[in-house]
């Protein structure tokens, strides 16, 4: 084999393991990519399937039943919310008005801290907190002697009004790590009057995948209600050879969620 024909046949070996290595690559990652998107799709799915059961129960204890309208569930819900939040002398038996309709609700007490505390996702950080100790001399009404009283600086106003202040020694700050929790609420924002505060809506009745509505069962009773995915099977190719696929993403019966079992 001359020169000129080894040379081509090794560039052609190189181009080979060069598409080679490209295509496992490809093999290896683009899978990774759409399991990472099915998980995606999964958690929010099933907190959006949550979501629902919650308006379902604050419905219930609204109304003392359930609601296969979502629209209608959470319209009322986030109503009597934003009358608690204007009035809190809105409680027990009242008449709401919605679209044309009349709804008879018993409002319990607290119903605005048990609505916002569950529709937000609960949080912990660590915070660094700046405390500064004064230290002051004050005459001891005992003793008549001086005698050194340590304050915070918060403090310190109510200190030196009193009578038996004589002065400041030293101020001392230290920095303390602490742990707090709040609630971060992942809802549309209002505006004034009611800053800070957000509410789900009828947009978290569907599926985000899909686009199709979840399935809302009441029992013939009417005392139980089960939301359901609405998704049976699914695939959706990506990138020629390879496809998102899933399954039902699960349901929610009376507070319990299939996939914590």
């Amino acid at each position: 084999m001359d020169k000129a024909k080894q040379k081509f046949f090794n560039d052609y070996l190189e181009v080979i393991t060069f598409f080679v290595f490209i295509l496992i690559l490809l093999v290896i990652y683009i899978p990774s990519l759409i399991w990472e998107e099915e998980d995606m799709y999964k958690e929010e799915s099933r907190f959006r399937m949550q979501t629902v059961y919650n308006v379902e129960n604050f419905h219930n204890i609204l109304t003392g039943s359930y609601e296969t309208d979502g629209k209608k569930a959470v319209t009322l819900v986030n109503a009597v919310r934003d009358s608690v939040m204007a009035d809190s002398t809105f409680l027990g038996e009242q008449i709401v008005k919605l679209n044309g309709e009349e709804f008879l609700v018993d409002v319990p007490k607290g119903f605005d801290v048990e609505y916002d505390t569950t529709f937000g996702l609960r949080r912990i950080s660590k915070e660094t907190i700046i405390d500064t100790t004064v230290t002051v001399l004050m005459m001891s009404e005992e003793t008549g002697m001086e005698d050194t009283v340590y304050v915070q600086k918060k403090n310190l106003l109510d200190t030196q009004q009193d009578p038996l202040f004589i002065g400041i020694v030293q101020e001392t700050t230290f920095e303390r790590v602490e742990t707090v929790s709040y609630f971060d609420r992942r809802f549309r924002k209002e505006t004034n009057p009611y800053n800070f505060a957000f509410l789900p809506d009828d947009t978290q009745f569907f599926c985000p995948l899909t686009g199709d509505p979840y399935i809302i069962e009441i029992n013939d009773e009417g005392n139980s209600v089960r939301v359901s995915s609405p998704i049976r099977s699914y695939r959706d190719n990506r990138y020629g050879f390879f496809a998102l696929k899933t399954r039902s993403h699960g349901y929610i019966i009376d507070g319990s969620r299939s996939w914590d079992n």
